[in-house]
This record gives structure tokens, C-alpha cells and sequence, in this order.
């Protein structure tokens, strides 16, 4: 375990930034503040959701953060890191298994440069840190399925799997879920708290994330239908040509499989135009099957 206490310059409050915490250490820290077993058990179950609860001496809230290292997963275990907090008045206790190494930087500069004074103002930072991952996380989707679209509709030249296209569609349907939940989480803060620009910025963002991930969901299920779309046009079209080729030689072949019968009663082997009347007659089906074809619209 890793754990950072930081304190107000003025004695306002204190800050516990806990780091990959043991069951023993979260039970030593559950005494010494009373926090709730409850929550306690919450905190140790690492798909856990979003979610706000007020209690007698701490209140809980369960944010989710986008990682920013490494290729994301499809999981909210493997997409998100789990950050617990528990605050009150005077103390605010932040607990997750991964490094915060940019969460706690900013938030540690602004309580020594005074920007932050009171709990309130720090809760709604840690907040505004977790939204500005899916800010960066839902850049970088944009961009996977404007490169893909590039390709498919430009460039004609998609070698996409299904698997990659569905695992885009996972990912955003899974942060539109998450920032769903997290909503909940911000108007259950907007509740509690006085009015202020921090927290009518929170809102404002939270509103513009989930607008955002609602279309990025939307584009990458309209993504995986269009790639199906595509995959069976260019089928059809292998078929086409397929099915083309067997016409013109379905005719052709059974002429000559008749004629390379050798009965002795056919006269057609003794005559002395008949290998250049056969081929006169397999070039006029060829013909005839052409413009048959060009008549339908076919070729």
C-alpha cells in the first residue's frame, strides 16, 4: 500500500490519497475513521460501478477513469481504473489499485497554490481529472472510426476484422454506460453543494460527454452494419462473376461431353466439317448467352 496524507495549508482539511491498499490496511484505515464496512467491500470489488451514497459520517462515491496507458480492453475491469472516496467535512479519503499519478499531481498543486480551500472544491476537481479521461479516451475513438470510415468509403481498401469493429462498438457502448451512471454521481454532488462555476462546468462537460459517446456509439453500430454490408456486396460480386463464368461454360461443356462420347454411330465424327461446325455452334451459344445477358442488365 502507498498512502499520501496531504493537508490544507490553513488546516481546512485533511486528504488520505491511498494507493493498491490490502484488506488489513483498509480495515486499520476503517477504524481510525470510521468508515463504513459496507462501502469498505464495495472498494475491494474491482468491476464495481458508479454510484453515490450518503452515510451518517462519510459520504461514498465510486468513479471509474479511463486508463490512459496500454491498449484498452472491452471489459470495465480492463477499460477503467476504480476510485473510491470517502469525504466529509473535514477529511476525504481517496482509495485505488493504480496510480494516480496526474490525478493527485494537479489536485496536490492546487490545494498548495490556494485554488483549493475546502472538500467540496477538491471532490470536484478529482471529478473533473475522471471526465477529462473520457474527453481524451473518446478523441481517440473519434478518430479510430473516421480512419476506418476513411478507408472503407475513400480508399476502398478495408481489411478490418469484425472482431476490431466490434471491439470499437464495445468500448464506446461501454463509456456511454459508465458516463450514464457517473451523471447520477454528479446530481447527487450538485445536491449537496452550493452553486458554482466548478461545478456548473462539471455539468456542462457531463451533458457534452454523454451527447458525444451516444453518437460515437451510434457511428460504430452503423460501422458494423455497413462493413457487413460491404463484406456481403463484395461476396455478391465474387458470386456474380462465379455464376457468369458457369453460364457461359455449363452449354459449352455439355456439348463437348456429348461429343466426346465416340459411338461409332455418330456421324458427326466422320463429317468433314463437323469440328468446325461444333465450334460455329459453341460460339454462337457463347453469343447468344452475351446478349442475353447485356439485354437483362446483367454484364
Amino acid at each position: 500500500m502507498t498512502l499520501k496524507e496531504i493537508n490544507a495549508p490553513q488546516g481546512q482539511f485533511k486528504w488520505l490519497d491511498i494507493t493498491a491498499p490490502t484488506i488489513e490496511e483498509l480495515m486499520s484505515v476503517s477504524e481510525k475513521y470510521n468508515l463504513n464496512n459496507h462501502n469498505l467491500r464495495d472498494c475491494l470489488e474491482p468491476d464495481h460501478l458508479p454510484k453515490f451514497e450518503e452515510g451518517d459520517d462519510f459520504n461514498f462515491i465510486i468513479l471509474r477513469k479511463v486508463l490512459e496507458d496500454g491498449e484498452p480492453g472491452t471489459t470495465i475491469h480492463s477499460l477503467t481504473t476504480k476510485i473510491a472516496i470517502f469525504y466529509n467535512e473535514s477529511v476525504i479519503v481517496t482509495i485505488h489499485r493504480l496510480p494516480q499519478e496526474d490525478l493527485i499531481t494537479i489536485c496536490e498543486q492546487s490545494i498548495q497554490h490556494g485554488r483549493v480551500t475546502h472538500i467540496q472544491q477538491l471532490l470536484l476537481k478529482i471529478i473533473a481529472r475522471v471526465q477529462h479521461s473520457y474527453t481524451s479516451f473518446a478523441g481517440h475513438l473519434n478518430a479510430q472510426i473516421e480512419a476506418f470510415e476513411t478507408r472503407l468509403f475513400v480508399r476502398k481498401t478495408a481489411r478490418e476484422s469484425i472482431e476490431n469493429l466490434y471491439m470499437l462498438k464495445r468500448r464506446t457502448g461501454l463509456c456511454r454506460r459508465l458516463l450514464l451512471l457517473s451523471g447520477e454521481v454528479v446530481n447527487a454532488v450538485q445536491h449537496r453543494q452550493k452553486k458554482s462555476s466548478e461545478l456548473q462546468d462539471i455539468r456542462d462537460s457531463q451533458a457534452k460527454l454523454q451527447l458525444f459517446y451516444e453518437q460515437l456509439s451510434e457511428d460504430a453500430i452503423n460501422l458494423v452494419s455497413t462493413y457487413m454490408s460491404y463484406s456481403a456486396q463484395k461476396t455478391n460480386e465474387v458470386m456474380k462473376v462465379l455464376t457468369i463464368f458457369s453460364a457461359y461454360f455449363l452449354p459449352l461443356t455439355f456439348i463437348v461431353g456429348v461429343y466426346g462420347m465416340n459411338f461409332d454411330l455418330m456421324p458427326e465424327l466422320r463429317w468433314k466439317y463437323g469440328y468446325p461446325a461444333i465450334l460455329l455452334v459453341m460460339f454462337l451459344v457463347f453469343l447468344v448467352i452475351y446478349l442475353w445477358f447485356r439485354r437483362r442488365k446483367w454484364l
